[in-house]
């Protein structure tokens, strides 16, 4: 996926820089800016087991639940048309910069104490927030067409911020174990995505779209008292978005 995603920013940077004329908006490139939003989904939560201590051994079971939350973008960057026997259509390519934000995707799941699912006694939960700079393009085709398909990636550093574990005892008796604390994690991110747009003036367009989003790392640091090991950890977060967007060509 990655390998897909670093040809497909080649061809976006490449198609930008060979962009010949194409009717009356190719005479030059435009400035474009836009703005999207809408609700998100987050997976690829894990069971993991590990030592907090040399006698303390826990497994946190994956609850594979998905909560919704809000994600936005600002988008700014140029606009050009492709040749026109570039793929047989007129094509416009847009590549710029992009900067992303998510609320609090949810992860939650069981502890087993001494890694034995006879001792599964807690609860816990926790979330991760995520921001983003990235280099980001759209190849739209049907150019100048009553509805205009796209699609879109991106290549950028994530910001993931795990924060909020929260034990919660399944029997009053039971003591909770110190919680880990929160972390930050910066990693490597990208996004694909495909959607259809609309020209309600000649400068601005709506547009609706889906995306997938591999934010990258993120973990939760040390409880105190640990000796053993970090906090939760995922090598991957995925989301999935749904986005409404306007873009405005200058």
């Amino acid at each position: 996926m990655v390998r897909i995603m670093t040809v497909f920013c080649g061809i976006l940077l490449a198609s930008n820089a060979l962009a010949g004329t194409l009717g009356e908006a190719s005479a030059t490139g435009h400035f474009i800016a836009g703005l999207s939003a809408g609700p998100a989904w987050a997976s690829a939560n894990q069971s993991q087991t590990f030592y907090l201590q040399d006698d303390v051994q826990k497994t946190y079971t994956a609850d594979n639940n998905r909560s919704a939350f809000a994600s936005a973008e600002l988008f700014a960057g140029w606009q050009r048309a492709l040749p026109a026997h570039f793929l047989g259509q007129a094509i416009l390519s847009q590549v710029g910069i992009a900067i992303s934000g998510a609320g609090r995707a949810k992860l939650a799941g069981d502890i087993w104490e001494d890694a034995d699912p006879d001792f599964n006694n807690f609860n816990y939960t926790y979330k991760v927030q995520h921001a983003a700079v990235a280099i980001k393009g759209r190849l739209i085709g049907h150019a100048g067409r009553f509805i205009e398909p796209y699609v879109s990636g991106s290549l950028g550093v994530g910001f993931n911020r795990a924060y909020d574990f929260t034990i919660t005892p399944k029997i009053v008796e039971e003591v909770a174990a110190p919680p880990f604390t929160s972390h930050t994690t910066t990693a490597f991110s990208y996004t694909v995505g495909a959607g259809l747009q609309k020209a309600l003036t000649p400068q601005l367009h709506a547009a609706i779209g889906y995306e997938f989003a591999d934010w990258g790392r993120s973990n939760l640091s040390r409880a105190a008292g640990q000796t053993l090991n970090q906090g939760l950890s995922l090598g991957h977060l995925y989301a999935q978005q749904l986005q409404l967007a306007l873009f405005y060509i200058v």
